[in-house]
């Protein structure tokens, strides 16, 4: 029961932190599933801030994230049609999240191509959705991967605005 806890306290800091990082004008989102019958050109994006795009899925044998259909390349540049300040977030999926996050090369390989795929297909950033970890080690194991993806994400942008190398683009 206490991990529950203790990840729904993550969420719940995560949520006000996101409102309210963006000041006075809000945040309006919404999820776009692929498979839900609804082109991503029907989506009215001026309603939005951000939208996140579902599912990009984790490969249980290499813990690389891969894109499930050519509508997740052209997500950003159909929503942006419409609204060219709308942020893109790529939501990752799949039940696999315990296994990848228990080591730290499987880690490493997750946040590498997560970065890579996101950067390649014009995302705005990541969102992983892990519905919930189960045991204490899973929290562990959780903590340890968004450490470790953020510290890649700082690195990625610090690299970006200083001209230096960035991670190899993966489709």
């Amino acid at each position: 029961m206490a991990p529950k806890i203790v990840f729904y306290l993550f969420l719940f800091v995560l949520v006000v932190e996101f409102q309210t990082s963006f000041g006075q004008g809000g945040v309006n989102g919404a999820y776009w599933l692929a498979d839900a019958g609804v082109p991503a050109s029907d989506i009215d994006s001026t309603l939005f801030t951000h939208i996140f795009c579902a599912f990009a899925n984790l490969d249980p044998q290499t813990n690389k994230v891969t894109l499930p259909s050519a509508s997740f390349s052209q997500f950003t540049p159909t929503v942006r049609r419409k609204n060219p300040s709308v942020k893109t977030l790529l939501s990752i999926g799949g039940g696999t999240f315990p296994a990848m996050a228990s080591q730290p090369s499987s880690r490493k390989s997750f946040i590498d191509s997560s970065i890579s795929v996101a950067r390649a297909n014009g995302f705005s950033g990541l969102d992983l959705n892990w519905e919930y970890p189960r045991t204490t080690n899973q929290m562990a194991d959780l903590e340890s991967l968004l450490k470790e993806w953020r510290a890649a994400v700082a690195a990625e942008v610090t690299a970006a605005l200083n001209g230096g190398d960035l991670l190899p683009i993966q489709n």
